[in-house]
């Protein structure tokens, strides 16, 4: 007979029925029939509360991005590159608060063109208003890739072992052998599940490179089409912010896995 499943509340996947997901660690909601003895006369064992009782919550949908990142699905890509387009998007508003404040002072002197200062002003300020909303769509981004959620799983499920051990001495003997044996098997289960992601993450983290070396290539195709002529300047200009752009966002990924990865290989 099939293991009965459930959906983790964290990472969405269906897995066995149990305290906590066999993939990233999350406690897994109570069953119906467990629910039921809650405030019931049945006897319950003697457990120990660690506080691992979570909310269950529906993951808001994830930002676009044009950038196709090979091997990679698209909800891990649009999680890594969220947290890694902040970094640019905060970088891009603080150049642009500095470059309002010289178009302030600019329209204070007595030889400025108003009417060129303006228009600038106004551009700027409409730049300004659209990366704060997309700010808010990536702020919004609260999952994680797997391999983040498992090294934090095991870090909490650590956390456990420890704080069990530091209380050992005051338990009865069973809860404490209980306890203990759960953990280390849900610890075990993970160790055995980062192993997969660091595979997986791996193979992303050549999709990634790969991503970037076409982008770079695509970078040094558009100033071959500048420089002969094929494109006008503003259009050369525009076209270029954009891949510089996507290429700082993916650099930012990359590093960021790669600081996982790191992470991950020492467990």
């Amino acid at each position: 007979m099939p293991e009965p499943l459930i959906e983790c509340p964290s990472c969405g996947h269906e897995v066995p029925e149990g305290k906590f997901c066999k993939l990233c660690g999350t406690p897994l909601p109570l069953r119906e029939i467990d629910k039921s003895l809650e405030g019931s006369d049945a006897p319950a064992k003697e457990i120990i509360d660690f506080d691992v009782a979570v909310d269950e919550v529906v993951p808001p949908s994830l930002p676009h991005f044009e950038i196709h990142i090979d091997d990679m699905d698209y909800d891990s890509s649009a999680i890594l590159l969220s947290k890694a387009e902040l970094e640019v998007i905060d970088d891009e508003l603080n150049r642009i608060i500095e470059q309002t404040k010289a178009t302030r002072q600019a329209l204070q002197l007595r030889q400025a063109n108003r009417e060129v200062l303006t228009l600038r002003a106004e551009t700027l300020r409409n730049e300004f208003e659209r990366l704060k909303q997309r700010r808010r769509e990536l702020t919004s981004v609260t999952q994680k890739i797997v391999l983040e959620q498992l090294l934090d799983a095991l870090d909490k499920h650590e956390s456990r072992l420890t704080k069990l051990e530091e209380i050992s001495g005051t338990l009865n003997k069973e809860v404490y052998s209980e306890q203990r044996e759960d953990i280390l098997g849900t610890i075990k289960e993970l160790r055995s599940n980062l192993k997969d992601a660091i595979k997986t993450s791996k193979k992303w983290s050549k999709g990634i490179r790969k991503t970037l070396k076409l982008l770079h290539k695509e970078t040094s195709r558009l100033d071959a089409k500048f420089k002969i002529g094929d494109i006008s300047r503003s259009k050369y200009e525009e076209s270029k912010e954009k891949l510089e752009r996507g290429i700082r966002i993916v650099e930012g990924g990359q590093k960021r896995l790669d600081e996982l990865l790191g992470m991950a290989t020492k467990r």
